[in-house]
């Protein structure tokens, strides 16, 4: 099995290749790109090693393949950086996003989801964008509520995030994206300063006055977790959950067998397990050493490759192509990584699908397509630009 060219570039304009990603694991072993200086790794117990061990497959050397052969002053992202440094910035931050910090704003969340479903199901029946009416303002009201921005400033935060993430906004000229990118963390720096001097119950603020031992996080610093927290709450979230509202539509019988008393937790698992919206990320190798029998040298990069992974029929069964809401694998999937990089915001993201979930399931009866999906075509973080569904009353 040889990796195609030019992948992953164009391999997502359909969704997930999952002929592509069913190759790529049989053969059970790192294969050469053929263009990129980089191995790609797509079976589960490999992506799963390599993220677990980052001492031997590092971050700081760049987790895209747009940063091979570049270097920055600071790291652009957590994601960026390895123990020691990662280590602080966790400790510093990891608090704002704790369980119990997340089930606080519960009630605000479901109010949001049920303000934004009210006129969906006041017209049952009529075909509407699910990206549009759900899967873009849920998270991003839900990740601003955080943040404690003013309402009135939401929209600009979209944008903002559709400039962040490769492929997101293929409109975008790159001189509009660093324009925008600038913008947005003008505003998160002018925003922190605000909180150090009038603290609020917010994210902005607990990360402005985070201190561990008299540490504290530079204007820098702040302004690379806010936008990656702007980035990871919202982008991937929203494609999670306009993927996992098609799944259902496109496999009705997963709904029944919920609606009929199915568990919740299995079906946000799975929902984040099909949809894996994140595609990759990019390891270094610190030393010499061997990954499924390849061997790999140091100074190396490894493409740890999530999706193939999530559907791995080692990890996840013989079925591991087919969406079951029910699914009971033996290993966790790797929707939000693994070891000490494993997502900050992977409680919000499965309380905001389960509340959807919640909400949605007394009250239809049926998912039903409306019209073809269309796919945003991103080689990072994959997910759907439009999404026509109907809901048919319960």
């Amino acid at each position: 099995m040889n990796v195609p060219e030019g992948f992953p570039g164009g391999s997502f304009r359909d969704g997930h290749p999952g002929g592509l990603y069913a190759r790529l694991l049989a053969a059970r072993a790192p294969l050469r790109h053929p263009e990129l200086p980089l191995w790609v790794v797509a079976p589960y117990a490999l992506v799963h090693g390599a993220a677990a061990d980052p001492a031997a497959y590092r971050s700081g050397d760049g987790i895209l393949i747009d940063e091979i052969g570049r270097s920055y002053d600071a790291p652009p992202t957590i994601m960026h950086t390895d123990p020691p440094d990662h280590t602080r910035y966790r400790g510093l931050v990891a608090p704002a996003f704790r369980p119990s910090a997340m089930r606080r704003i519960e009630g605000e969340v479901r109010d949001r989801v049920r303000a934004l479903l009210a006129p969906l199901l006041a017209s049952p029946g009529g075909a509407f964008d699910a990206v549009e009416r759900l899967a873009v303002p849920l998270p991003l009201q839900v990740i601003c509520l955080l943040l404690g921005i003013p309402e009135d400033d939401w929209p600009r935060f979209f944008r903002w995030s559709e400039a962040i993430v490769p492929g997101a906004a293929p409109e975008l000229e790159e001189r509009e994206r660093d324009a925008l990118r600038v913008e947005c963390g003008t505003y998160l720096v002018r925003t922190a300063h605000e909180r150090r001097a009038a603290p609020r119950d917010d994210v902005v603020s607990r990360l402005a006055l985070a201190e561990v031992d008299g540490d504290r996080l530079s204007d820098l610093e702040l302004v690379m977790f806010l936008i990656q927290l702007l980035v990871a709450g919202n982008e991937t979230t929203r494609h999670a959950l306009s993927g996992g509202l098609r799944a259902f539509a496109e496999h009705p019988g997963q709904w029944d067998a919920l609606r009929a008393g199915g568990d919740l937790g299995p079906a946000v698992e799975e929902i984040l397990r099909w949809t894996s919206p994140v595609v990759y990320f990019l390891r270094t190798a610190a030393r010499d050493g061997e990954l499924g029998g390849v061997r790999i040298a140091e100074g190396e990069r490894v493409m740890l490759l999530y999706g193939a992974a999530n559907r791995d029929p080692e990890a996840f069964g013989a079925d591991a192509g087919r969406f079951d809401a029910a699914r009971a694998p033996a290993a966790p999937g790797l929707a939000f990584g693994f070891g000490p990089h494993f997502c900050l915001g992977a409680a919000l993201a499965r309380m905001e699908i389960r509340i959807l979930l919640e909400e949605l399931l007394p009250r239809v009866g049926r998912i039903r397509p409306a019209g073809e999906p269309v796919h945003n075509g991103s080689p990072v973080v994959t997910g759907l630009r439009r999404c026509p569904l109907e809901l048919e009353p319960a």
